[in-house]
């Protein structure tokens, strides 16, 4: 889901308390065990409502990612580190994986009320020919967030029907 494109600075900081950020746990078929984790670290409130009068959220996130690779995985430590991995840059291998256990999503209740369950979700994953300071190879991960928002009643704008305007004339079937 890609978030709409709202002025920050015409947004309001919603205040929020965390009631469950959990790692996500995936095997690769090359054996490399996978953990993965979503972080909300910050929640906005827009002036605008979508058309079902809910009112519209964006957040910062970042995903957190931690491999525990098998020796034959590990390589030499690439120098200096890389400071980012362009698929189009270096030599990739696709990787297929599982998730590990039950699928959670994390839990934000925002001070207005509104709870937001969002989950970490991999679509794709590629083992570069690189490798970190641990031995461990270096994976482009294509990580998209799932949201799902909450929002009370008393936050919902009641839409305006609009009337008829009777002063046109009628069509065929009106």
């Amino acid at each position: 889901m890609t978030q709409p494109q709202v002025d920050l600075t015409k947004t309001t900081v919603v205040e929020f308390s965390i009631k469950d950020e959990p790692w996500a746990k995936f095997r690769l078929e090359d054996g490399t065990l996978l953990l993965g984790r979503l972080i909300i670290f910050k929640f906005y409130r827009g002036q605008e409502y979508d058309a079902s009068g809910q009112p519209i959220y964006i957040w910062s996130s970042q995903n957190l990612f931690s491999t525990v690779c098998p020796k034959t995985l590990k390589g030499t430590p690439t120098v200096p580190p890389p400071a980012s991995l362009d698929p189009a840059t270096v030599n990739t291998t696709p990787v297929d994986f599982e998730r590990l256990g039950p699928e959670k999503w994390n839990v934000y209740e925002l001070s207005d009320g509104s709870v937001v369950r969002a989950k970490l979700e991999i679509s794709s994953i590629l083992r570069t020919d690189k490798f970190g300071a641990d031995g461990d190879p270096l994976y482009v991960i294509n990580s998209p967030m799932i949201p799902r928002v909450k929002i009370p009643p008393a936050l919902i704008k009641k839409q305006q029907l609009l009337k008829p305007d009777r002063e046109q004339p009628r069509g065929v079937y009106g």
